[in-house]
């Protein structure tokens, strides 16, 4: 990093800002010691994959069978030799048992090991262009893809059998190619995959099969499989591309709120991106138990059917990020692939930037910020755990997918709007149907904007840790050269691969009189003394470090209660507003009430609301109640959730500011309320649970299992059958969660239950396994339920180390 000078004059709008460094910098750059960063993270992960071959093209027949839950498959694959004398192929196949493999129509030999299909050949008998590997074969588990609903003995969990990604049901090699898909299955369900639908064939045996093609080479890893009982609905975007988005038929009305803003997420990206969308079609469809929120496979996502909302589920956890995250991976995964592994932030950065920048022209700023707090939060807890950097394999996923969001954010400010757009279309275009790494990404930015940022790279990409800005000033209005002095030190911890940064920060500087004015620093060294001229000699009543908080930053900012007032009603920005809300947090509730009441009634911000409501809510000052009343019947969902929230009932009255909340637009409102009434009043519970009963929620049946939970604690024993059926197979996995935690918080267990658990602790999905585990666990270590536990066991025919248990929980 090369850091200029020891003192200079910038100028900003007419307004001279003399910087002057505490500790003298050579223009040659800083320290060694005083930077702490000498060298890198290695990464394994940054080196290339070992090939021999070239995939061209895939044709696959895929025939599932749900009676053994496997596969049977033909994939015929059309290759090109990347050097002589190539005595074998490796093949990525866990789980996947060769009845065949020919090369060139000769048979090969083959050998499995581990997950890996070595197939045996003669240099002699490839061509240099195309040749032909022919691989007949059954899938056996216990990879992709996955079999949902198939051992439900009542039919009622949905049956569809789904994969995102190839590995495990076809034969796997890291390529972009392109594909002809036929899948053969009964003619009761509908097949969904990537690429145009070529044909529906009809066959004698009651079976369909479905051919689907990618015409374009797309990369082989971003292959999909959907089977289930689906309809679709067909759009049309205003450029032209055919929309076709699949529902559950008995779902209808879940359509409009799952998949709103669709159409208008095309039109955004082509236009931000400058690149239309480059390929023939797009479509998605819910799956059940789906391990994430979604899969961006090329022209086909899938997501977890639990964001297949209806309208009162829509400010739960409506569809529209993860929405637009997947079809931004269009061009940035599938369009441009990254590569290698290191370079995960290329796909996983973009597609979570993008998506937030699409909310923001949706919902306005105020959301803008409120994701990018939640960004740097996710990005400091990452850092919490280790310092790697950005582009690194090992980095994680609050790294790849937040922390990079916030990096693209910055590169944004450095560069200016115009030519950062410019720079990413160039990019897009210069490596379209292509792998990238991020040096490639540094070149193409570097090639039109000719700005040399490889500081800005190097301390954002390739080095970890965030700043930790120590800030203070002082009004020196009075004086003969009448200025803000304000004072900036880096306090984060410097070590061999993270240490000071350089940074651009926006300063605001609040006089008495009402009158703002802006200014620009840039931060190089350790310590820095910045003088921010007053011309005018105004008296200053408060400073906003990092206008707009457009930083990722950590912030020491000591501040008076005036000045933190000051800051907090009469910032210009609501973001700053709300910062100097949260430096407020440990003053005395007398001193800042009218304050925090204040800033509350001069916006409608979520953000700011919230924090007004957390920090009042021990308050029992009648104008704060009244406050909080006014609170509850906000038109706003989510102001509303926040005050039920923070809400403490404290006379028997309280109870009808709560009630009407049973049957809010909101379903977590509904539970929050139920929850909160009952807790309070228990002897009026039955009452509430009837105004309820109708209820089933959102995800996970949520107020449904609350209901069920509070009359058993009320003491209807009555209703335990069907908590427990929450639990069983018949359900989802987020019902059959939530049902686990009621029953584990009422101290429950019996034989059918213990089965329950031990089925739903050997599941393929982590978010019902873990929970099912952790709850085994304790009952285990009870010795009244622990006979439950080990009859179970042996019914299913499993152990303790299968299901999780630890011994010594005895």
């Amino acid at each position: 990093m090369s850091i200029k000078a020891s003192s200079c004059i910038h100028n900003n709008r007419s307004l001279r800002v003399i910087l002057v460094f505490l500790s003298v910098i050579l223009t040659s750059g800083l320290s060694l010691a005083q930077t702490g960063k000498v060298s890198f993270h290695s990464d394994p992960g940054s080196v290339y994959e070992n090939k021999v071959i070239r995939l061209n093209h895939l044709e696959a027949h895929i025939t599932p069978d749900t009676l053994t839950e496997t596969v049977k498959g033909t994939a015929i694959f059309d290759f090109s030799p990347l050097r002589p004398d190539i005595d074998s192929i490796v093949m990525y196949a866990p789980g996947i048992k060769p009845e065949y493999i020919k090369l060139n129509d000769i048979n090969a030999g083959f050998a499995v090991s581990g997950s890996n299909l070595i197939i045996k050949g003669f240099a002699d008998l490839f061509s240099e262009k195309h040749n032909r590997l022919e691989i007949k074969y059954q899938s056996t588990g216990p990879h992709e893809p996955y079999f949902v609903g198939w051992k439900d003995p009542t039919g009622r969990m949905r049956r569809q059998i789904w994969a995102h990604r190839p590995s495990g049901w076809i034969p796997f090699q890291n390529d972009r190619i392109t594909v002809d898909l036929y899948i053969t299955f009964s003619n009761k369900y509908q097949v969904y995959s990537n690429g145009t639908r070529v044909m529906i064939q009809d066959n004698p045996d009651m079976t369909r099969t479905w051919h689907y093609r990618m015409n374009k080479p797309h990369p082989f890893f971003s292959t999909a499989l959907v089977i289930g009982k689906y309809n679709f609905k067909e759009m049309t975007t205003t450029s032209g591309v055919p929309l076709e988005y699949w529902y559950y038929p008995d779902q209808e009305d879940h359509f409009e709120p799952t998949y709103r803003y669709s159409t208008e997420m095309f039109e955004f990206l082509e236009k931000e991106l400058g690149v239309p969308y480059p390929w023939e079609l797009y479509r998605q469809a819910p799956v059940a138990d789906y391990l994430y929120g979604a899969m961006e496979t090329t022209t086909a996502t899938i997501f977890g059917d639990y964001m297949q909302i209806d309208e009162r589920g829509w400010w739960g956890r409506n569809y529209v990020n993860v929405n637009v995250h997947e079809l931004t991976h269009q061009w940035f995964g599938n369009y441009i692939a990254h590569e290698p592994a290191s370079d995960v932030w290329l796909t996983e950065s973009m597609a979570t930037y993008y998506a937030k920048l699409f909310e923001k022209s949706i919902y306005g700023d105020d959301f803008y910020e409120k994701e990018k707090l939640s960004e740097q939060q996710k990005a400091f807890s990452q850092s919490e755990k280790d310092d790697f950097p950005l582009a690194h394999s090992r980095a994680g996923s609050f790294r790849w997918y937040q922390k990079g969001s916030l990096v693209l954010d910055m590169l944004r400010d450095e560069m200016g709007d115009s030519l950062f757009r410019k720079a990413m279309t160039h990019y897009l275009l210069k490596f379209a149907f292509k792998e990238a790494s991020s040096h490639d990404f540094i070149k193409a930015f570097y090639e039109v904007s000719g700005m040399p940022l490889n500081w800005f790279f190097d301390q954002w990409l390739f080095h970890g840790g965030e700043p930790h800005f120590e800030v203070s000033f002082s009004d020196n209005s009075s004086l003969k050269n009448p200025s803000t002095a304000l004072s900036v030190r880096q306090i984060q911890p410097l070590s061999e691969t993270s240490g000071l940064f350089r940074a651009t920060a926006g300063i605001t500087v609040g006089y008495k009189n009402g009158s703002t004015s802006n200014h620009k620093i840039t931060i190089t060294g350790k310590d820095s003394i910045f003088r921010l001229p007053n011309d005018d000699k105004i008296a200053v009543e408060y400073v906003i470090f990092d206008t707009g908080n457009r930083l990722l930053k950590k912030l020491t900012f000591n501040r008076s209660a005036d000045v933190l007032a000051a800051a907090a009603i009469k910032a210009p920005l609501s973001i700053d507003r709300y910062e100097a809300l949260t430096a407020m947090r440990n003053i005395p509730v007398e001193i800042k009430r009218a304050t925090l009441l204040k800033c509350a009634g001069l916006s409608e911000n979520e953000l700011i609301y919230t924090e007004v409501l957390s920090q009042l809510q021990a308050d029992t000052s009648k104008i704060v109640r009244t406050f909080f009343h006014g609170a509850l019947r906000h038109p706003d969902a989510l102001i509303r959730r926040s005050a039920v929230t923070s809400y403490i009932p404290l006379v028997d009255s309280d109870t009808s500011r709560l009630v009407y909340l049973l049957s809010d637009p909101d379903y977590i409102n509904v539970e929050l309320a139920l929850r909160k009434l009952c807790n309070f009043m228990p002897a009026k519970a039955n009452f509430w649970l009837y105004k309820t009963s109708g209820e089933t929620g959102w995800r996970g049946n949520n107020i449904r299992i609350a209901w069920l939970e509070i009359a058993i604690r009320q003491g209807d024993r009555s209703k335990l059958d069907e908590l427990k059926d929450y639990a069983s197979v018949s359900f989802g996995f987020e019902t059959r969660t939530n049902a686990i935690k009621a029953l584990q918080t009422l101290g429950f267990i019996d034989k059918m239950h213990a089965i329950n658990l031990v089925k739903a602790a050997r599941y393929w999905n982590p978010k019902l396994s873990q929970p099912a585990r952790e709850a085994l666990n304790k009952y285990y270590a009870d010795k009244d339920s622990r006979p439950f536990i080990e009859e179970a066991l042996s019914k299913e025919q499993t152990n303790l180390k299968e299901v999780g248990i630890i011994a010594g929980s005895k």
